[in-house]
């Protein structure tokens, strides 16, 4: 190949240097705009032994297990959120480039000219852009020299720092002007084109492992992209698109998120167990190395043993005192104006007084399938001494709850089924996870059902989603059903008993006897369950076996609308933006994600790679106040407009205006600014200077052979 053996000629040619094909560095996508494979050519720099200038928190990879993680953050700091903490200074560049050193000029030059030569003499119709990081100390500061040259084209570019200075100093009507001189073009043949990065909170982190991203000071970033064709540098509120940019990493410690992410990652473990145990037998699988909890380094282990006897004590104290808890989800009340405010009353209360559920939300914390099975039985044992008289809402179906609704009426058989689950494993894993499965799916439709978006959730896991049909059109037919008045998107309040739907005095669970018919379990005996039944009256217990077939789709979904969740708690958090403002956010994040296209396809995925991104439009209307900061750069791209003379020559020059350097400190540290610059980055009231970068861009037409 053509490229293979321009590389080989090269590093015969130049040795001393990277030449490397690779795609494009941040450095050179910030002014071509797009991440292409390039032919790049450096200085290796030297890998340092500790913190780089200008590279806070970040360290070459290889030092974090001398070191420590440059990530980790005292935990006390996770009840607070994200944008009250210290923030991390964006940059420009990535980690990886400040090994990056440039070249002088001149060595540039001759470079760039001998890969021009290779060309000239080989077929050039697979050429890549050369691209040259250069030394900025010389004259006219260079910063990046490019080369590409093919039968049809000779394109050449040189990037230039043009000085600082703040965004009103910069006259926009003379940089087009003087490129209408240069190109040789009158001024209404001239296009522009400007777009901007605002970050409103947080970094991105890279090269890193997943403890650490879950550790980090933040738990993802937030950013508006926004471009326009004004001229203008000022953002103008109406004539720009915006696309709403955001990075999330699940499971962060630090994510009110989590609190429900614990149970979906449990509960992932638990199929996984059950899956090995229904392939190879139950005692195929060592319980005590069978993980459950996912636990990161730095977190603390919570002391479930503790944590189940104080429900327990409480339990004890509502029985002894006939009072009954609330039923119903007491996470969201009328009173609920943010997923911030219902998530922190998940972490703290739990979503329901169902004891089952809060039962869950203790187990799924035990560090293996043999705590988590010895504790649930404990739990059975309490309940079976008659001390307690548990409260079970009435939407909750499951095995468990009519089991712990019996054993606490006193079951003849009681300590016979207590040890069959004992020595059946798979048996007492199912009935915990059912319940699991169970309060997630009903969590979720609660959250969801804040934004209106519950009734299209619901579908999800009954898998009735009417995919002819957009979330906009369903919530359109449901409010054209119930004519404009007052409706419950939430379906599981369609049993309404009163103001808190599924709320039922206690006295009816124990009037009405809730059984389990004989014939639902016909092959209990078969399996050893239970003996010979004396009393025709007594009935089994629980099943001999619970499907865990339709688990592993579930799980998916589950890992899907999390990531939902995720990005809404954070676009609410970041635009102060309420449950009106997030409903058309929302309504893309479910069709990007709870699709057959989705990105996300199982909660390990998730577990392995917590980081997650999207792009969307978004409304100006939502982010008008961002919009009237400064951003973090602007990049304006001033061009000519096709025509029609014999002389082709594409042209254009990209200006960067920049915070922060686009380079790294590798490169930027040869610009010696003066001491007058020194405090360009600063800002002294409404006095924020910027620095610019040039890249003048030109491509010939060019004819090497001539037709006789």
């Amino acid at each position: 190949m053509v490229v293979n053996n321009s590389l080989q000629k090269l590093l015969e040619t130049f040795p001393k240097y990277v030449t490397e094909v690779q795609s494009s560095p941040s450095y050179v996508e910030m002014y071509t705009g797009n991440n292409k494979d390039i032919l790049l050519v450096y200085a290796k720099g030297k890998q340092s032994t500790g913190p780089t200038d200008g590279c806070k928190n970040n360290r070459i990879s290889d030092e974090l297990e001398l070191t420590g993680s440059p990530l980790k953050l005292d935990l006390s700091l996770h009840t607070l959120l994200d944008e009250t903490m210290m923030p991390d200074e964006p940059q420009l560049w990535r980690k990886e480039e400040n090994l990056h050193n440039s070249i002088d000029i001149d060595t540039a030059r001759e470079i760039a000219n001998f890969y021009n030569k290779i060309l000239s003499e080989t077929n050039k119709d697979d050429s890549v852009p050369m691209w040259v990081l250069c030394n900025p100390s010389s004259e006219n500061k260079p910063l990046l020299l490019s080369i590409q040259s093919d039968n049809n084209n000779f394109t050449r570019g040189i990037v230039t720092y043009e000085g600082s200075s703040t965004l009103d100093e910069v006259d926009v009507e003379k940089l087009i002007q003087d490129f209408a001189i240069q190109a040789g073009v009158k001024e209404d043949m001239v296009n522009i084109s400007v777009d901007c990065k605002y970050v409103l909170s947080g970094t991105t982190y890279t090269s890193t492992n997943t403890d650490e991203l879950l550790n980090a000071p933040h738990g993802g970033v937030t950013e508006l992209l926004c471009s326009w064709s004004v001229k203008t540098l000022l953002t103008p509120y109406i004539n720009c698109k915006v696309n709403y940019a955001q990075e999330v990493i699940v499971g962060h410690l630090a994510s009110p998120c989590s609190t429900i992410w614990k149970s979906v990652s449990s509960l992932h473990n638990i199929n996984q167990i059950l899956v090995e145990m229904t392939a190879a037998g139950f005692s195929s699988v060592n319980l005590e190395t069978a993980q459950i909890r996912n636990t990161v380094q730095v977190m603390k282990v919570p002391d479930v043993t503790k944590r189940l006897n104080k429900l327990f004590n409480e339990t004890e104290i509502y029985t002894y005192t006939a009072e009954c808890p609330a039923g119903g989800c007491i996470c969201v009340t009328e009173d609920t104006d943010s997923l911030r405010q219902c998530l922190s009353s998940m972490a703290v209360n739990g979503s329901s007084n169902d004891f089952t559920y809060k039962l869950w939300d203790i187990l799924r914390d035990c560090a293996n399938a043999e705590e988590l099975i010895t504790l649930l039985l404990q739990a059975l044992k309490f309940v079976s001494s008659g001390k307690i008289r548990p409260f079970i809402d009435v939407n909750n179906k499951t095995y468990l709850s009519k089991l712990i609704l019996k054993l606490s009426r006193g079951h003849s058989q009681t300590s016979k089924v207590l040890k069959n689950l004992h020595s059946s494993p798979p048996q007492a894993l199912s009935l915990l996870a059912q319940v699991a499965v169970e309060k997630t799916m009903w969590e979720y439709t609660k959250l969801m059902s804040l934004l209106e978006h519950s009734f299209y959730i619901a579908g999800i896991w009954n898998a009735d989603i009417r995919t002819h049909e957009s979330i906009e059109q369903i919530n359109q037919t449901i409010q054209d059903m119930t004519m404009g008045g007052d409706f419950t998107l939430n379906p599981f309040e369609s049993v309404s008993t009163g103001e808190h739907s599924i709320r039922l005095d206690s006295d009816s669970f124990y009037a009405e006897d809730n059984e389990l018919t004989v014939d639902d379990f016909a092959s209990l005996k078969k399996h050893g369950l239970v003996n010979e039944r004396k009393d025709v009256n007594e009935v089994p217990l629980i099943a001999d076996e619970i499907d865990i077939s339709p688990w592993k789709n579930l799980l998916m979904k589950f890992a899907q609308v999390h990531v939902c969740l995720e990005h809404l708690y954070r676009v609410e958090t970041c635009l102060r933006a309420n449950f009106d403002q997030m409903k058309p956010i929302a309504s893309k994040l479910l069709e990007l994600y709870v699709s057959e296209k989705s990105p996300v396809r199982a909660v390990g995925q998730l577990l392995n790679d917590p980081v997650q991104t999207i792009c969307i439009p978004i409304t100006n209307n939502i982010v008008q106040d961002h919009l009237k900061k400064m951003a973090f750069w602007y990049r304006m791209e001033v061009t000519k407009k096709d025509e029609d003379s014999g002389f082709k020559r594409d042209m254009k020059s990209v200006f960067v205006f920049s915070q922060t350097p686009v380079f790294p400190p590798s490169v930027w540290q040869h610009l010696e600014p003066s001491t007058e610059d020194v405090a360009e980055v600063t800002t002294i009231g409404e006095e924020l200077k910027y620095h610019c970068t040039k890249y003048t861009y030109i491509s010939n037409k060019l004819t090497r052979k001539l037709n006789i």
